[in-house]
């Protein structure tokens, strides 16, 4: 995958080595940031950000209950791009539902909720990111964490006789 969305570029591939996890490898140029906050340094050379992310199948699809999988966006990183989601989808005949909550990166926009796993633990209630990392690093504390939490879903439908076209509704925050 090859994708400009200013002020990023990104590349990416993706990968399904098991039937349960899909995986994602990432390279991101981000053309309003230098790499360097030394100019000496970077010169004009612009900030670079690699990670990864996967998805794991928690449950199959059965008649009756949807497949629910949890994912993480930069689980390891600098925070720029972090985020973790729980998601459930289920299909019926041609048309395929997803619904999922989603913290992080994936939490912004105007249709937020309160983080619903501050019911759990305060410690839910913050998200930092490691501001002056070279990434690597787990941040365990910020997952499923920040004040806000966001609902995302769609609809899949295949339309039969017509060699796998697909119609696809989405909503994000």
């Amino acid at each position: 995958n090859w994708t400009k969305a200013e002020p990023y570029t990104r590349g990416s591939i993706l990968a399904y080595p098991f039937s349960w996890l899909e995986a994602t490898y990432y390279y991101t140029d981000i053309d309003n940031a230098l790499y360097s906050r030394s100019f000496l340094f970077s010169g004009n050379q612009t900030y670079k950000d690699k990670g990864f992310e996967f998805k794991l199948r928690l449950l199959n699809e059965t008649k009756l209950f949807p497949a629910i999988a949890l994912g993480a966006r930069d689980p390891a990183g600098t925070g720029r791009f972090s985020a973790e989601y729980l998601v459930a989808s289920k299909r019926f005949n041609n048309l395929d539902a997803t619904i999922g909550i989603g913290w992080g990166g994936l939490s912004g926009g105007s249709n937020t909720i309160n983080n619903p796993m501050t019911n759990i633990s305060e410690r839910f209630r913050s998200r930092d990111k490691l501001t002056d990392s070279y990434g690597g690093e787990f941040n365990i504390d910020s997952f499923f964490s920040g004040r806000e939490a966001a609902f995302f879903g769609g609809l899949e439908y295949i339309i039969p006789n017509l060699h796998g076209v697909r119609v696809k509704l989405e909503y994000d925050s």
